[in-house]
């Protein structure tokens, strides 16, 4: 049987959250409480913009977070001053790479120096995330940190 949205986004949460625990001594994180569903059909009916269904799930879990030490940022939605029908979600690395989706199609992407990459899905973001912060529980752990981690 397939996943729900609301089951896959609470997994990731949940791993993202545990991984970034993991590598705490080196790297700083934070989640901060969830959105409430008024906050998010507020936001919706003021924008008259849909945020996608699995954003919304992550949103009712964490409004903001930053890990491994704001690498990755996720934050409620923003609508950029530049282009209104993009919606500013996330910043990445430091060094100007936002993450957005489509205020008209809900497409995910990431724009740095002008070039724009493409996700799948919010869900995609997540596992790009998930797979930086393994390989910082592998510099710090080395390649048993999976052992550490499910202790």
């Amino acid at each position: 049987m397939e996943k729900s949205n609301k089951e896959l986004i609470r997994e990731s949460y949940g791993y993202l959250k545990d991984l970034s625990e993991l590598v705490s001594d080196e790297y700083e994180y934070r989640f901060d409480a969830p959105a409430t569903e008024e906050e998010i059909q507020n936001w919706e009916t003021e924008n008259k913009i849909q945020i996608p269904s699995m954003l919304k799930e992550w949103l009712l879990l964490t409004k903001n977070c930053d890990m491994a030490n704001r690498c990755w940022q996720l934050y409620f939605p923003e609508i950029d001053e530049d282009e209104p029908e993009n919606v500013l979600v996330g910043s990445f690395i430091g060094d100007g790479e936002y993450l957005y989706f489509s205020g008209k199609s809900g497409q995910f992407f990431i724009v740095f120096d002008g070039e724009v990459e493409e996700y799948d899905s919010f869900d995609s973001v997540l596992t790009s995330i998930s797979v930086d912060l393994e390989e910082k529980a592998e510099e710090i752990f080395g390649e048993d940190w999976l052992e550490e981690f499910e202790e």
